[in-house]
């Protein structure tokens, strides 16, 4: 199994060089197709004056010169690419990349900082593409990642739906993984036979598509999920998680559950993520 077809979010973020080397890396592995993705309402980093038309104008200028350089460099690097730059405000452009992205087999986002002034942008380009592309997202935390290629992975697990489509949407990266863990977090004395069981299988599973995963079951006692799981990536050295994506489109407003809005918030590690 492999990706053909992959999507980058470009930006002018200090994560952007990382998740540009991580688009090439993927490409390179599944001789896929590279599309870079650029929106022309990204604000410009060091624009001192409050002037909305020259704003405009240097954001859609930067805009250009970012698909400009991302498409000489996957060139250099022997990778078929293309670019493209979106126009429009926020909620347009937020609403034009989730239908765009829907035509390709792995988006690669970045979360969104709250201390950078396009945050509102990309959280809604996240929430957008989350719930209206289709498509299993790669997200990079805005602080990096320490490990690229990833060596180890976790699974979130609890059986559900959202958690079954990440798992198989993973799988082209899942076998180049040195090591995968499938956690099941138990809450309190809540019975998880169920879970477990299905766990159970889907080790078995896994290793009939080449990927050897273990299981491991905590309880999370006096700890919400997301802390468990933060913490077991923690103390596990993980770097590289996946878990499925919550939330509905008729409730906005709750557009992830905890555990989703928690590690989007907190991420540390790349995180793969299907809706």
């Amino acid at each position: 199994m492999s990706y053909k077809d992959i999507l980058v979010y470009l930006d002018d973020g200090d994560s952007n060089s990382e998740r540009v080397k991580a688009a090439f890396l993927l490409a390179k592995l599944h001789n896929a197709h590279l599309t870079g993705v650029t929106l022309a309402s990204v604000k410009p980093r060091h624009l001192k004056i409050a002037d909305t038309k020259a704003e405009t104008r240097i954001s859609q200028v930067e805009a250009e010169d970012r698909a400009k350089g991302f498409t000489e460099l996957a060139k250099e690097q022997g990778i078929e690419s293309d670019c493209r730059v979106i126009k429009g405000g926020m909620g347009e452009a937020a609403y034009k990349f989730a239908q765009f992205a829907r035509n390709f087999d792995l988006l690669m986002l970045r979360q969104a900082n709250p201390n950078n002034k396009n945050f509102a942008l990309i959280k809604a380009v996240t929430e957008e593409v989350i719930l209206y592309s289709g498509r299993p997202i790669y997200f990079m935390p805005y602080i990096g990642a320490h490990r690229i290629p990833c060596k180890k992975a976790m699974i979130a697990w609890d059986g559900s739906p959202p958690a079954t489509r990440a798992v198989h949407d993973a799988l082209p990266m899942l076998q180049h993984i040195e090591k995968v863990t499938i956690l099941v977090a138990q809450e309190g004395k809540k019975k998880t036979e169920k879970g477990q069981l299905l766990a159970s299988n889907l080790v078995t599973h896994l290793k009939r598509h080449g990927v050897n995963a273990k299981v491991r079951r905590v309880t999370t006692g006096s700890f919400d999920v997301p802390t468990v799981l933060l913490n077991e990536i923690a103390e596990n050295d993980i770097d590289f998680l996946v878990m499925g994506g919550y939330g509905t489109p008729n409730l906005k407003q709750k557009i992830f559950g905890g555990v989703t809005r928690t590690l989007l918030s907190s991420m540390v590690i790349p995180v793969f993520m299907s809706h």
